[in-house]
C-alpha cells in the first residue's frame, strides 16, 4: 500500500490537540489519495484500488471523509466509481458512532452487473469499515 499525507496541515491532522494557533477549520478540504492491493475473493482475483479522500468536517464533536475508489483492474472496473463516506460522531463519554456508506456511480449507465457490482462494493466496503473502526478503537486507547 502506498498512502500520500494529507495535502495541508498533514501533521496534525488526526491528532488528539492542535497548536493553540492553528483552526481545525482550515482541515476541512484536505485530500489524500492512496493505493493499495484489493485481495481476491470468490468474485475477482487480487486487484490494485485507487482512492482519494477528502476531509469533509473536522471539529471537537466529528470528523468525516468523503472519497471515491476506482478498481480499473476488476471485471467492468472501468465503468464505475466506488463513492463512499465515513463519519466519526464524539458521543461523550469515552464513546462515539460510526456510520459509513458507500454507493456505485456509473458515469456512462449500469452495466447488465450493475446489481453485482454494487453486493460487490457493499461486501468489500464493509470489511474496510470493520477495520477503521477497530483502528480507531486502538487509537482512543493509546489517546485517552
Amino acid at each position: 500500500a502506498e498512502m500520500e499525507e494529507w495535502d495541508h496541515h498533514a501533521h496534525e491532522i488526526g491528532l488528539p490537540s492542535t497548536h493553540v494557533n492553528t483552526d481545525e477549520k482550515e482541515f476541512v478540504g484536505a485530500k489524500k489519495t492512496q493505493q493499495y492491493l484489493m485481495p481476491k475473493s470468490s468474485f475477482i482475483k487480487a486487484n490494485m484500488a485507487y482512492e482519494t479522500a477528502t476531509l469533509v468536517a473536522y471539529n471537537d464533536d466529528c470528523f468525516a471523509v468523503k472519497g471515491f475508489t476506482r478498481t480499473p483492474g476488476v471485471p467492468y472496473g472501468n465503468t464505475f466509481i466506488a463513492w463512499s463516506q465515513v463519519v466519526v460522531t464524539n458521543t461523550g463519554i469515552n464513546s462515539c458512532k460510526m456510520v459509513c456508506s458507500v454507493e456505485a456511480e456509473f458515469p456512462n449507465g449500469p452495466p447488465m452487473v450493475a446489481g453485482q457490482i454494487r453486493s460487490g462494493l457493499r461486501a468489500g466496503t464493509a470489511e474496510g469499515f470493520m477495520k477503521l473502526g477497530e483502528l480507531i478503537c486502538q487509537y482512543t486507547d493509546k489517546y485517552p
